[in-house]
């Protein structure tokens, strides 16, 4: 299937209200397969694979929004700031 590349800037309101709504989707496809098992609809694992995929989705939004805030955090840092993750943070010596 082809694949789509959205790129998005949402306020933290609008980014709440799409994480509880796919959180709502992915339940509404649990709900389905649990009906399914008792023997309506599709078949139970349909609907479990579709609330895989929208938990998935949901874990990219998530993992994206914290790459989006992370690098926010450095680009607001003046250059030559930046913590280097690999050392600890040591006294000026000049101070």
């Amino acid at each position: 299937m082809p694949r789509r590349r959205i790129e998005v800037s949402v306020s933290h309101d609008e980014f709440e209200d799409l994480n509880n709504a796919l959180e709502d989707h992915r339940n509404g496809f649990t709900d389905m397969a649990e009906q399914a098992s008792n023997g309506l609809g599709l078949e139970p694992e349909y609907w479990e694979g579709r609330a895989n995929e929208v938990q998935s989705l949901l874990e990219k939004v998530n993992e994206h929004s914290r790459e989006e805030t992370a690098a926010a955090n450095d680009s607001s840092r003046p250059r030559g700031t930046a913590q280097r993750p690999d050392r600890e943070a040591q006294p000026d010596p000049h101070d």
